[in-house]
């Protein structure tokens, strides 16, 4: 018979193991009491208690007892005690949150109830313009940031002609950000013309991260160029000089359009990351005040809205929002326009297109932007191309005019006072020091840009176009009258119904494909592209027979 396997394992082991174990445990018992003797470590003596030769034993053993019990009672009563003041905390509590909510109720009948839609979005323009205008207004000094590669298209005239009015009219400072994604010549030539109306500070921020928490951590240094600001002593001074003037703290208001740098420029100033910064657009949403030193405070706003009426391409770069996927192929168009070909296709190191949809295509299967069945993923494309251009990585240009004209929204005492308040002699000299030691890309591998001017902002939320949204409560209306008026007749179910409307949509979609092919043409597929213009004609023919 087999033996049965058992379920836990055997305690038995061999005499000669069992007998070690046990003498070791005796030698370290013993090695326990010689350490206790030596320290003097004695058991505690137990109580002896009353002896029976003791007089009046019986009195005594009763009169303990007693003690006791009364110690008992005292603990029983004392507890009781806390049980009762707990539950009269309790009632009191209860007693409150029931007025207050008496009252709430009360306040919530006699007041009428807000409407959610009069009550204005953190994420919206018209809180954006709010706070833009709260920024100037309580400003003393006001920088406008501008993008080195378009410097006219980065200036808004209504947001300069607010400020020149604002309180008898405030010093405006323009500041050149990202000099160093311009050819050094452009930049010169840049800083000529707009020092001829306003004084310019040519700057470039920060790129190194800092703890503004532990000032005494160690941080990892970079000391590539990359990482250094430049202008931000020039800056500092000319707010310095100012603020000793009117003998009080400067608050420098700091405004643009979006993906400027506005953030930047404070972090630079601050030696610390106290903004958030990033590629995306709107990052900041309200006034954010910071303290440089004693004498500056900074005043960082949300970006300036866009007016509609703008050229496409200025509301594809100025826009607070990210473009949609409908609007990708006509944005990227209206870069492609204002830029020279051979230079786009040297940059992103492309051959011949013909159309941006091609461009793109190309573009996604140079990237290895593909979808599935390798179908080039032209809408991520377009994305990279648009962030190429709104960020701080793509080096473009655009010329000044040939000749300068003053603006027409600035008056001249506006200027004047800003010719006075600031020294341009020292301006001059600091912005050459910055110049050389900055670094400036090649003109060769830069793209030039062709800039229409200024671009148009706003500033009152009244101004705001409310037309889109007319637009679709127009026709959701037209959509609800259609509904009511089936009802009423009766003809038709809910399943026809929510037919009808799928309907809709895919026709207005199927409309939009139609657009696109009929302006771009088709998608081009992989062997299509290897295909080239000349060799369209020897293309073999399946359709025909070949003998």
């Amino acid at each position: 018979m087999k033996r049965p396997k058992l379920k836990k394992a055997s305690k038995r082991m061999t005499c000669h193991k069992r007998y070690k174990i046990q003498k070791k445990v005796r030698e370290h018992n013993r090695k326990l009491r010689k350490e206790a003797k030596k320290r003097g470590h004695r058991k505690p003596k137990k109580d002896i208690g009353i002896p029976n030769a003791a007089p009046f034993k019986e009195d005594i053993l009763r009169e303990a007892e007693q003690r006791k019990q009364r110690r008992e009672e005292l603990r029983k009563q004392q507890k009781l005690e806390r049980q009762k003041e707990l539950e009269k905390k309790r009632k009191q509590e209860a007693n409150k949150d029931a007025s207050k909510e008496e009252q709430c109720e009360k306040e919530s009948t006699s007041k009428p109830k807000a409407n959610p839609k009069q009550q204005i979005n953190k994420n919206s323009k018209q809180f954006f313009c709010k706070e833009l205008k709260k920024v100037i207004e309580a400003s003393d000094v006001v920088l406008e940031v501008l993008d080195a590669r378009d410097p006219l298209g980065c200036r808004c005239p209504q947001v300069e002609q607010f400020v020149g009015q604002s309180d008898g009219g405030k010093p405006l400072l323009l500041v050149l950000n990202k000099i160093d994604l311009i050819p050094k010549e452009n930049l010169e030539k840049w800083l000529h013309y707009l020092n001829k109306e306003i004084p310019t500070v040519a700057f470039k921020s920060a790129m190194q991260k800092k703890d503004r928490t532990a000032a005494k951590r160690v941080t990892k240094i970079d000391l590539s160029l990359a990482s250094l600001c430049f202008g931000g002593d020039c800056l500092v001074k000319l707010l310095q000089e100012h603020s000793t003037v009117k003998e009080k703290v400067v608050q420098v208001g700091v405004v643009g359009f979006p993906n400027v740098g506005k953030s930047s420029i404070v972090n630079s100033l601050k030696e610390a990351r106290v903004c958030n910064v990033g590629p995306m657009r709107g990052l900041t949403k309200c006034m954010q005040i910071v303290n440089i030193d004693n004498q500056i405070r900074m005043l960082d706003s949300p970006s300036i809205i866009v007016a509609p009426s703008n050229p496409p391409h200025a509301l594809v770069l100025r826009s607070t929002t990210d473009v949609d996927s409908a609007n990708l192929f006509d944005s990227v168009d209206a870069i492609l326009k204002h830029c020279s070909k051979q230079q786009i296709m040297m940059y992103y190191n492309i051959p011949n297109y013909g159309n941006p949809l091609e461009f793109l295509t190309l573009l996604a299967q140079k990237r290895g932007m593909l979808k599935k069945k390798g179908v080039p993923n032209v809408e991520a494309a377009a994305k990279l191309v648009l962030c190429d251009w709104t960020g701080a990585k793509m080096s473009y240009y655009s010329q000044p005019p040939a000749l300068w004209i003053p603006s027409p929204h600035l008056s001249a005492e506006a200027l004047a006072a800003v010719k006075l308040a600031f020294n341009f002699d020292d301006l001059e000299e600091d912005n050459k020091t910055t110049l050389k030691a900055s670094k400036h890309p090649n003109k060769a591998s830069s793209i030039a840009f062709q800039s229409p001017g200024f671009t148009d902002g706003i500033i009152e939320d009244t101004e705001l176009p409310g037309e889109v949204m007319e637009k679709k409560s127009i026709e959701m209306s037209e959509d609800a009258e259609e509904l009511s008026e089936d009802k009423e007749d009766g003809v038709e179910s809910e399943e026809v119904k929510v037919q009808a409307l799928r309907d809709l949509k895919n026709k207005t979609h199927s409309e939009e494909l139609e657009a696109k092919n009929a302006k771009w043409g088709k998608l081009p597929t992989g062997r299509q592209l290897r295909i080239e213009a000349g060799d369209l004609d020897d293309a073999y023919d399946f359709n025909t027979d070949y003998i």
